[in-house]
């Protein structure tokens, strides 16, 4: 109940029977009781827990992006800042898309043309702008991002599927769906967004992409990442440079880079056609140096309530974090291929994010050799990004970073020491919420660390058999 906490903070003056317990059980027969009265109520809601049913969903899937970067045309330990600058328009032509189709065919595996890259702002060209001007068909959900500065910079959203751009063809002028941009459009009126950044600071681009299947749930559904620093993002040089008409607000600067960069969503056609857009400004480079995060993010409940599943009494995320380096040669067609990629020596370290902190009293987190102490970081008795009251959850928001030390993913060790509670008083007894083992009732589940999380009484979704929500609880048979 990653926020539940909050709903309870009136009751605890009256309800005796919230106490935290173990998950291996307590002596304490009020404690006992409270642990099979969770399993019923979790049976209930979800169906019945099989013997061999576990709580890892996670994948470890390895998340990759730039490391925080010092330059030489900024103090170090400055942060790196990027703004606005503004929305306008440009027109597209016909011969801009014609470049795009002969040079990325839709349709076809486009893996080998063009490659990942990073862009990095100099003293003398630190702006660029962003034009989003095809979309093919698609029934994904995404939104084009880009991060400045590496893990340690910051990230700011560009453009939305389908947002104000529009396109002419025999029968007249439309809005983008997702439909996508026919082969008949002979124009495209299109947006154009124009950021100013620190100079020497390094940049990439992401999609985040929700299924059709997880947009029910969107914001609170699980995304995934397609990054310009993998595969999911291709840049080519030498598009047809557009003229655009002398009514466009946006001109293209005579000294800028002109770059064509072609999107996958993750579909698996790899055409690198579900968007493209026009990266203006400094030209883009091969990535040399990535942090590639591998991790899974831990949603907790405190047992404030044995009713309640919104699992956002702690949301951590641990990560093995290390950095790899890669070599690029250019082959005969001019393109630049990756040779190899290799771990750094002495990159390696296991690293922490607390997201969320629910409960109105203190509490411990043990991940591996490593302990947290809510109230050494924070107000003990607040409760902090659950989503109480009117609150937005913010799933980027970081009450504390931190290394930790001993966390084996395989084993899951990592616990939760609460304060124990008799009547309405706690007490100095901690009793500790380990990882469920197999055929528990979990208070804690695994996922990956790009799932939301659920609000303050709201339950995570999900039920008997169910494969269409974050988890799966097979009925026992």
């Amino acid at each position: 109940m990653f926020g539940s906490m909050a709903v309870l903070c009136a009751a605890f003056t009256s309800c005796s029977k919230e106490i935290a317990f173990d998950s291996e059980g307590l002596a304490n027969q009020a404690a006992a009781q409270l642990k099979a009265e969770y399993r019923a109520n979790f049976e209930k809601k979800y169906g019945a827990i099989a013997p061999n049913q576990t709580w890892d969903f996670s994948t470890m899937t390895p998340s990759v992006t730039l490391p925080s970067t010092g330059t030489a045309t900024r103090a170090e330990g400055d942060e790196v800042t990027i703004t606005f600058k503004g929305q306008s328009s440009m027109t597209i032509n016909k011969s801009v898309n014609g470049w795009m189709h002969q040079n990325v065919p839709l349709g076809q595996d486009n893996t080998s043309v063009g490659s990942p890259f990073c862009a990095e702002a100099t003293s003398t060209k630190n702006t660029f702008t962003i034009v989003p001007f095809y979309q093919g068909k698609a029934s994904y959900t995404w939104e084009l991002w880009v991060n400045v500065g590496g893990k340690d910079g910051k990230d700011q959203l560009i453009w939305t599927k389908n947002q104000d751009l529009t396109y002419i063809d025999a029968k007249g002028k439309h809005d983008l769906t997702n439909d996508g941009v026919p082969a008949g459009a002979t124009q495209i009126n299109a947006p154009t967004f124009t950021y100013e950044v620190t100079p020497g600071a390094k940049m990439y681009f992401y999609l985040k992409v929700w299924t059709e299947k997880d947009g029910t749930h969107y914001p609170n559904g699980k995304y995934v990442i397609k990054s310009s620093l993998k595969n999911y993002m291709r840049a080519l040089e030498g598009l047809t440079r557009p003229t655009g008409n002398e009514n466009d607000g946006y001109k293209i600067p005579a000294d800028d880079f002109v770059t064509l960069v072609g999107c996958e969503d993750g579909g698996g056609d790899n055409d690198y056609e579900d968007l493209a857009f026009m990266f203006i400004g400094p030209r883009l480079q091969e990535v040399e140096v990535v942090e590639v995060r591998e991790g899974k993010r831990y949603m907790m409940e405190d047992l404030g309530a044995t009713d309640d599943f919104d699992f956002n009494d702690v949301v951590v995320d641990v990560a093995n974090v290390y950095q790899n380096r890669i070599t690029w040669r250019e082959n005969d067609n001019h393109e630049m291929v990756k040779v190899r990629e290799e771990e750094v020596s002495g990159s390696r370290k296991q690293e922490a994010i607390v997201r969320a902190a629910g409960g109105i009293y203190n509490f411990t987190l043990k991940i591996g050799d490593t302990e947290w102490v809510k109230g050494d970081k924070v107000n003990a008795s607040q409760m902090i990004n659950t989503g109480w009251g009117n609150t937005t959850i913010d799933p980027d928001y970081e009450i504390d970073r931190f290394t930790v030390t001993g966390w084996i993913p395989g084993e899951n060790n990592i616990s939760l020491l609460v304060p124990q509670k008799s009547g309405t008083n706690y007490t100095d007894v901690l009793q500790e919420i380990k990882f469920p083992k197999a055929g528990d009732a979990p208070m804690i589940i695994a996922v990956d660390d790009s799932q939301g999380w659920m609000k303050e009484r709201q339950s995570i979704p999900g039920g008997t058999n169910s494969t269409d929500d974050w988890w799966y609880n097979p009925v026992n048979q």
